[in-house]
């Protein structure tokens, strides 16, 4: 008789799924069902931690498989701050219940300080900041000179260590420093970084410059009075560094910089040239319901290539350049890529266009953008892009004046926003445009009991209404996405730029197919989601 085999939960058979792709030296098996997992059980969070807690050594004997789950908590705590970002109150609150039952964990001596700052790692991944219980828990911990983590007394010791680990890359450095102090308290992570510009190593004071782009402005600031005392120590990369970010940290920030180049430039230290690098291509995705867009940028490398990728949502959100990798290799992440979102090649200068108004996001916020871009920027050999907001009305003129005239002609106009839902090359892009926050969850359940044609009435002539100018920039940033293609594609861009232009200029949007398209697609996710 065969002894019965204990049950595997979906989170564990996940978690064994990704170890085992890693293992391979493939890339996770994140798809589609795996997203459905994410946003349907976002309390797995606890048991994706504990799984990870419980294999990671020394304590568990299966690190490999404890790397499997901390992926997957990385992505379950991603997907819960996505639905933070619209306003979800209850999954703010699991997250901050999700960090007090780690800092409690660590509290009774559950946890370690390597799984704490693995924790912290994940959070920094799903950009969802460091709880101040948790901070204090990680500035809590011991120091172990023999572990990675919190510096030990040999600070200078310990930081060349760290750059030797990272073969005197500066940017794979600081991604190691800022991912594993994320926990740690503004204060330490400023000392670091004023450690590093001090430590009197060359390559030290180059992985200084990074942090000028922390998240964190306390770190920012801090890091540029020390650059500040140093200046003359710059190399002309370093100088090169500090005025290609300058104008990407907020204008109250500015003049620290400035102080530092005019230092380092008394000192007779120019500015280095950018070195030589291409682009072989550009792929963006389409812009989701949330306005994010994806970039991969392939750069040949001898004979191998490349990728660096962009991420913007409301400014430069995420950008790394990665290790050069075979043909096959690029294909099979291009392919990936591909998957979740429509994508098109586009040109040098709508790439750009684009990271100069996202940036001028990023400045609008008082954030800066991620270290990354500057890696991007050396990647494809300089990359003068300085924060320039996209005007709506002009970048809307300038598709308009294209559409043919015939197109604009009351009956046609009328017929081409009434059949704006029947766009076929749409219909992959318009996937994720709906609504999604807790106000509408709200109108829909008042509006409980409605026919489902009535129910989308009723919120294109509430919410969405009042949400036209959001869908008018969204509508039109895919317009000038299309246009990048061939013309031999015949992609609808023109039809998008009539109906941005019918949004602003205040058209019914009962009479805008696409826009009734959101409405019961928005309805669709409610009901899928169990909120209606």
């Amino acid at each position: 008789m065969s002894q019965t085999q204990p049950k595997t939960s979906p989170t564990d058979g996940h978690a064994r799924r990704i170890a085992q792709a890693i293992a391979k030296g493939r890339p996770p098996p994140f798809n589609d069902a795996f997203d459905r997992y994410c946003e349907s059980s976002p309390r797995e969070i606890f048991a994706a931690f504990t799984g990870a807690a419980r294999h990671m050594p020394p304590a568990g004997r299966d690190e490999p498989l404890a790397i499997g789950y901390l992926f997957l908590l990385q992505r379950l705590l991603e997907h819960l701050r996505y639905r933070t970002d619209r306003g979800y109150a209850d999954a703010a609150k699991l997250i901050a219940d999700f960090q007090a039952d780690v800092v409690a964990q660590v509290e009774a001596g559950n946890v370690d300080g390597r799984m704490l700052a693995f924790v912290g790692g994940a959070l920094h991944q799903s950009k969802i900041p460091a709880s101040p219980e948790l901070t204090a828990a990680s500035a809590r911990q011991p120091v172990d000179p023999d572990e990675d983590g919190p510096l030990p007394t040999d600070v200078h010791a310990a930081l060349a260590g760290i750059l030797e680990a990272c073969d005197g890359d500066p940017f794979l450095a600081v991604g190691s420093l800022i991912e594993s102090g994320h926990a740690m308290p503004a204060e330490t992570r400023s000392a670091l970084a004023v450690g590093l510009a001090l430590a009197g190593i060359l390559e030290a004071r180059g992985a200084a410059v990074l942090f000028l782009l922390d998240p964190n402005s306390t770190v920012r600031r801090a890091v540029a009075g020390a650059l500040a005392q140093v200046a003359a120590s710059l190399t002309p990369t370093d100088v090169r560094r500090l005025i290609a970010m300058r104008n990407w940290r907020p204008e109250n920030e500015r003049a620290e910089v400035d102080a530092v180049v005019r230092k380092a430039r008394a000192a007779g230290i120019d500015c280095a040239p950018w070195e030589a690098g291409s682009i072989e291509a550009i792929v963006a995705t389409t812009i989701d319901g949330a306005t994010a867009q994806g970039f991969l940028l392939i750069s040949p490398v001898g004979r191998k290539k490349r990728i660096s990728s962009v991420l913007t949502k409301g400014g430069i959100a995420d950008a790394w350049s990665g290790e050069p990798e075979s043909r096959r290799q690029i294909e099979m992440s291009l392919a990936a890529a591909g998957m979740d979102a429509p994508t098109l090649a586009v040109s040098r200068s709508y790439l750009d266009r684009i990271m100069a108004h996202e940036l001028a996001l990023n400045i609008e916020k008082r954030e800066s953008p991620p270290f990354g871009l500057l890696q991007v920027a050396e990647t494809i050999g300089g990359a003068d892009w300085q924060p320039a907001r996209m005007a709506f009305g002009e970048t809307l003129a300038g598709l308009i004046v294209e559409v043919p005239k015939a197109m604009c002609e009351p009956a046609a106009l009328a017929s081409v926003l009434r059949k704006s839902n029947e766009l076929a090359e749409l219909e992959a892009a318009a996937q994720s445009w709906f609504e999604d926050d807790p106000q509408v969850a709200q109108a829909v359940e008042r509006a409980r009991g409605r026919d489902r044609a009535k129910l989308a009435t009723y919120l294109l002539q509430s919410i969405i209404a009042r949400h036209r100018d959001k869908w008018a920039d969204i509508v039109l940033r895919t317009a000038l996405w299309m246009r990048e293609a061939p013309p031999e594609a015949n992609l609808c861009w023109r039809e998008l730029a009539i109906v941005a232009k019918a949004l602003v200029d205040g058209r019914d949007v009962t009479e805008i197919g696409l826009m009734r398209d959101i409405a019961l697609r928005t309805l669709a996710v409610l009901r899928d989601a169990g909120r209606m």
